[in-house]
Formats: C-alpha cells, structure tokens, sequence
C-alpha cells in the first residue's frame, strides 16, 4: 500500500526500536550464530538479519527533584528556536531511513517493505555524511516521514560519544519537520532532557521479565492495537516480552514536551515496582516526533520478538490525524493479517501409522466455526487441504475382498533413492517408476471410490465446502529424480480423480495450484514441465530452503528459471514451515522429533510458545506466507489435552497450535485475519511483485493556509500499472474515479486505484488538520 507517512505501523518501529528481526526463513538460527559489529557486515541475504550494535553510551546519576536518575552522556540535539514559514503544498510519503550501517537500517526498511512503503536509506559513517535533498521545492517536500536509528552515534577519541550528524544538520532536519508537517521518529535513543526524559536504570538479569506495552493509541488512533490493562501483572493485557532484552526504564521529566505512549510494567524480580516509560511522542517548539527512548539490544537478545507488538500508524506527519492515510503496494488491506493454513496427505499417510476420520474432519469444521467467533471483525478463516487420490484407491481396494472391486487397482512401485534437497536433475534423466500400464486413467468406478468412507464424507456439499482444495499428486511421488512420464501421470491422473471425486466441483477449489511432495521437483525440469503442460503455474515451496525464495524481496514468489529449476515460469510461492511435525498426531511425538531435529528443549507448552512467538510475528509483519501441516496432524479422535491461556480442552495438535497462534493475535491488535483459496494466494503474491515493479508514490496535498491535508495523489513509473495500487484513507473523496472501495472489520477505508497512463489525484471529503 502507498502510505502517507502517518499511517505507518507503529510495531514496524517497535520492531525496530527494540530490536533486529530474526527471520526464520532461514531457519532457525540462534541470535548467538549470527555476525554482529558496529559497521557494515558482509550478508547473502538481507531479508534474514540481525541489526548490528554500537555500545550505548555511558550513563551518570543526575537528582531530578528528590529522584535520583541515570542519564544518557550523549544528549540529543536540542532544537533551535528559529522562525520557520508554514508554506508546504505537497509532500511525498517516500521515508528517509538514517543509520550507521545497511545491517542496522535494515531493522526500519525491512518493516516499511512489509507495508510495500517507499523508503530512501542514508548510511552515515563516522566521518559523517551529506544529508539528501530534503525538499525540490520551497513548497514541495521529498520525505513524508524521518526515521533515525541510534543517533547515527559513535565513540570518539577524546570527546566520547556524540552523533555523526552536525548541530546544523540536525536543525535543517528540524526545519524541515516545521516547514513540511513532517514526523521524525528516533529509535534507540537514550533518555534525555531533549526528550523530556530521563532513564531510571538499566534492566534486566537473565530471565528477568518486563512486559511492554502501549499506554495510548491517542497519538495512532488508527492502529488497531491494543492497550494493556491497568494493572500491569506479568502476562496481563496486550503487554510483549523483554526477557533478554537489555533496556532501560525511564520517567517523563517534562510533560509539557513528552507524552507516553509505551510503557514497562514491573520488573519480575522487584527491582522495578511501577510502571515506567519506554517510548514518547514529543512536540517540541511545534516540531512532532516520536522517540523510542530506552531500548538497547545486545547481540545476544532474540530481537524477533519485539516484532509481535504489530504493526500501527504512527508517524508521518506531525499531527496525529494525518495517521489515516497510506499508500502502498504490500498489504491486502491495511492492517488485514492473511492467515492460511494448508494440511498435505488427504488420503494418503505419508509416514504414519494414523489415517485420518471422518469424525476428525467433522470436529474440524466446529473448530473453523469456533475460531472464527473468536477472531477480529471482518475475520474469515478456512483450512485447506491437499489430497493425492491414489490414497482413496489404496484404501478401498484393501478392503474390497474380491480384489476386482478397483481394477487395475492402486498405482504401485518400488522404493524411492532420495537425494539431496536441491539437487538438480539433468533434463531427460531418470527411471520411470509407474507400471507401464495403465497408461491412461482408468476411470475408477463409483463404486470403487465410494468404498472409502473418507470420501464419501466429502460428497457432502456442506463438508466439501467448509475447506478449500488442491492437488496434492496423485501418488507422492518424490520428484527431485523423476521422469517426465511419471509426473505427467501423477498431476493428470489427480486432476481426473478429483473431478470424479467431486472435489473439484467445490466452491473453493484451485485447479492451477500444486502442493508438491515433499516440497519436490523444484529443481527438475522435466518435472516443471509436466506441471506446466498440465496447466499447473504456480506451487507451494518452503522457507527453510533459502534456494526457494525471492532473493530480492521477502514478499515475493519466486519465479522459476531454467538457469536455477530447468525450466521458466513455474512460481514458487513462500509457506513456513512448523515445529508441528508431518507424521505425529500426539504431542510427545512431535516434542521428540523438535527436540531431536531443532535443538528444541521442553515439554509441548514450551513449542507451542516458540510457535506463537515465531507466527504471531509473521502474521503482524503481514507475510501472506503459509503454514504447513499435514493429514496426522489432524487426530482429534483420542488426542490429548492441552490447557491455552487458562483452558483446558481436547484438542488435535493442529487446533493447538492455531489456538495458541491466533489467541496471541487477537490479544495484541484487532486487524481481520483471511484466508484465500490456493490460487488466489498465489495472485496476490503475484500481484504484489508487480506493483512494486511498477514503483508506485503517493503525495499528500496540503493547504498551508487552511492548515490541512486536502487529497492525495497516486504515481508510478509512467503513471501506468497492470495491477490496481492500494490507498488507504481515514475517511471517503469526493469522487473514487474507478477505484474499488474496500473496507475490512476494523481496517480503515482502501482505494484500490487504477492507474491508466495519469497521476490520479484524491480530494478528503473532510480534510484533515495539521
């Protein structure tokens, strides 16, 4: 989405702020393991990163009143008083990030990529730097929004630590702040008097906890958080963890400049009784900002967490209404999570001894109902499922005692040699494994598929159409060393047993999507070429494989080639994997195998709060990436019982972990979650690699001597894309000029704009004051 600067989420700079996000999409990596310094490091992949650190200053105890306090050495530049003319008319909502180092400014840009958020990053080494052109114009302004990691601070012989920026040009960044209405958010910067802050000491021991949390959405009314509640017990309210993550709770010493809006709770071990600050939004001499004024991580702090306090508007312009306008080419709304959850192995148990039931089914379908009431307005949320028919013929030719009852009977073959995981098969290489004969689908009686009661239960429109579908292959065969020939028959002879099944005749059903076995084939050619020449486009991949995604931008499929997948043009769209192992239906199997196989340690409660650590944060982060389960998953008849958040119930591991996932969810904001079936999933990440390339903008105007934000105008490259650019605004224009008007639960309004060779300009129905 384009987003006007005030719009921004306010987790992206909490994310930021308090931290580096680890991205598991290269697996999961400990903090410990990943490169750390106080200059730029060398990186493969900038989408799975920690921030690099610069040691915080000293601190030194002042007497403020009759409280004694540690303040920062290195105070902030305190502003000038200098008469600055109001004469802005428009503003771009670009973001000017400004850091020591690529590594640390990645913690801001990856967030604003989250939103598709345009966004400009100044490195300032010590020796300093020239600032960009803030402004083309006296009444245009080139930044809507200024966001400063640290300081851009470092330690120098004989004066000790101090900004890299001059006194000059952090006024002209103050200026500019005046002149164009523009927000300057401070993340990492140490309380002092410049902030009407000062830090009361440092925090905390290992396993010492300090919930954060938000005190007042009034400044980002918009946001869709949720405050914390009053009482400020640990793990009460919408209050995220600290645990490992060194900071320092601070007072307001000038409230006439300083507003809390983040605040800590106390410290488990006592040493903190009462609640302190941990962020403000301040307005000095008319000049607005919002400063992160007590986080410093170390290395060894898991920064991922920080990253589930979520997404929410908070900085753009300097009043606190423009916080209701963006544009940007990420989200599908503005703050709409899209939840997908896809179980593999419908019919056919791959590695285990549990075959799933239908009364497993049916309990699952009470459990979508059950979720959905308790999610946000606007929610909608289904499971889909994968099948691979062979496993329907297998089952009821095993229980047919004539053995005629499926002729030719299921497709059978010998073992499989596996390789390695991105292997890359020569074109035209490989053994065949499928019998010769039959050749062609053998168009298996009804009577054959009926047998299987697990089928028959899908014949129920109503069964059929509580979930969404996809091809699974008909078989699973592995197909990193297939032939052609196999693969042919395993995506066709699927697509003819699905219509025979009825599947596809479901409301929701995908006939140009694959669930691939085993997450195989995507380095086979042959295998690609099957798919396509069977009308396959587009496949699930798996995010532990860095080889499998977008090595450009996180939010984006890959896209097959012949140089890396012996073939063009297949997409390969992102699904996360989980600690929810594919063949356990109980929970000591999949705690064994995450210990076994992910270093894990615990008991079922400690995974699936690493699972709702790690999800909850992807989905606030607004990945559109799937999670992946399988059939066993699944076992509700004889499951155990799990207690989540004070509730005991039985439930299959897969309602477990969505429980657990979701109930975070909804307690941290009030954004919808959705879901869309496989091909539609697969669209919008196309969509969202199309817009970008498409570089769309946005400017706000401005009526300097009204003092409001009046419209907006929407850009590309050539003002043309193929694709509509989401706007999203605090209220309705006079005229959507052909734009689709979306609003979703609590998300605020979004124009999807066409644009068709013109910029396409937006007039508020009710302008906006500054």
């Amino acid at each position: 989405m384009l987003l006007l600067p005030h719009l921004l989420p306010l987790g992206l700079f909490l994310s930021a702020a308090l931290g580096h996000r680890i991205n598991r999409r290269q697996g999961s990596a400990s903090a410990d393991s990943l490169a750390i310094a106080s200059e730029p490091v060398g990186i493969s992949n900038g989408q799975s990163l920690m921030t690099s650190t610069v040691p915080p200053a000293p601190l030194k105890t002042i007497v403020v009143g009759n409280l004694k306090v540690l303040a920062n050495t290195t105070a902030a530049k305190a502003d000038a008083k200098v008469a600055v003319a109001n004469i802005a008319e428009t503003v771009d909502s670009k973001v000017l990030v400004i850091a020591r180092d690529s590594v640390s400014a990645y913690s801001v840009w990856s967030g604003l990529n989250d939103l598709g958020i345009p966004y400009q990053v100044l490195i300032v080494p010590s020796g300093g730097v020239t600032l960009p052109q803030l402004n083309s114009s006296s009444t245009s302004g080139n930044f809507g929004l200024i966001v400063v990691l640290s300081e851009v601070s470092y330690s120098y012989p004989n004066v000790g630590y101090q900004s890299a920026l001059t006194a000059d040009q952090w006024q002209q960044l103050y200026n500019y702040q005046l002149s164009f209405h523009v927000r300057l958010v401070r993340l990492d910067s140490y309380p002092s008097a410049a902030f009407g802050t000062q830090a009361l000491g440092s925090c905390c021991n290992d396993k010492v906890e300090q919930l954060v949390s938000v005190s007042d959405t009034s400044g980002f009314p918009n946001a869709g958080l949720k405050i914390a509640t009053t009482d400020r017990k640990i793990h009460s309210g919408a209050g995220v963890s600290t645990l490992g993550l060194y900071h320092y709770p601070t007072v307001i010493t000038n409230s006439t400049i300083a507003k809390e809006f983040l605040q800590l709770g106390p410290s488990s071990d006592g040493q903190y009784t009462n609640k302190s600050t941990a962020g403000v939004i301040n307005n000095i001499n008319g000049r607005e900002q919002v400063s992160f004024v007590n986080i410093h991580s170390g290395h060894q702090a898991d920064m991922s967490r920080w990253y589930s306090m979520c997404h929410s508007p908070q900085t753009g312009p300097r009043h606190q209404s423009i916080s209701s306008i963006h544009g940007s080419t990420g989200a599908h709304e503005a703050y709409s999570g899209l939840f997908h959850t896809n179980v593999s192995d419908i019919y056919k148990p791959a590695g285990t001894t549990y075959r799933i039931g239908t009364a497993d089914l049916a309990q699952h379908i009470t459990f979508m109902n059950t979720i959905n009431s308790k999610l946000n307005p606007g929610s909608k949320w289904w499971i889909e499922v994968g099948h691979n028919g062979n496993g329907n013929i297998e089952q009821s030719d095993s229980t047919d005692a004539t053995g005629t009852l499926c002729k030719p009977g299921p497709i059978e073959y010998g073992e499989q040699i596996d390789t390695p995981l991105e292997w890359v098969k020569p074109i035209g290489s490989g053994t065949n494994l499928w019998p010769a004969s039959p050749s062609i689908y053998p168009n298996y009686t009804a009577a054959c598929l009926n047998k299987d009661t697990l089928k028959t239960w899908w014949a129920t429109p109503a069964n059929l159409n509580a979930f969404s579908h996809v091809s699974h292959t008909f078989t699973h065969e592995d197909q990193n060393n297939a032939t052609y020939a196999d693969i042919y028959k395993e995506i066709t002879w699927n697509q003819a047993w699905l219509a025979a099944s009825g599947i596809a005749s479901a409301t929701k059903f995908s006939p140009k999507g694959l669930i691939p076995p085993a997450i195989t084939g995507l380095h086979n050619g042959d295998a690609l070429r099957a798919w396509s020449d069977s009308g396959i486009t587009h496949a699930i991949g798996d995010n532990t494989r860095p080889a499998l995604l977008n090595p450009n931008n996180e939010h984006w499929p890959l896209i097959s080639t012949v140089a890396a997948n012996g073939f063009d043009g297949i997409q390969i769209t992102p699904r996360w994997a989980t600690n929810i192992y594919y063949n356990c239906d109980l929970p000591d199997c999949t705690v064994a195998e995450w210990i076994a196989t992910s270093a894990g340690s615990g008991d079922i409660n400690t995974l699936l709060n690493v699972e709702k650590q790690t999800n909850v944060r992807h989905l606030l982060s607004l990945h559109h990436d799937a999670f992946m389960f399988h059939q066993a998953n699944l076992r509700y008849t004889g499951a155990a019982s799990y207690t989540i958040n004070g509730v005991t119930s039985t439930l299959s591991l897969f309602e477990a972990w969505v429980e657990t996932v979701t109930q975070e969810f909804v307690r941290l904001v009030d954004w919808p979650l959705l879901t869309y079936k496989h091909d539609d999933l697969a669209t919008l990440f196309a969509n969202r690699m199309t817009r970008d390339a498409c570089k769309p903008g946005l400017t706000y105007e401005i009526d300097a001597t009204a003092a409001t934000i009046t419209g907006v105008t929407v850009t590309s490259n050539g003002n043309t894309c193929s694709v509509p650019v989401p706007v999203t605004l605090p209220g309705a224009v006079t005229d959507t000029q052909g734009a689709t008007s979306e609003k979703v639960g609590n998300d605020p309004l979004t124009l999807w704009v066409p644009l068709k060779g013109q910029p396409v300009t937006y007039t508020l129905s009710t302008p906006i004051k500054l």
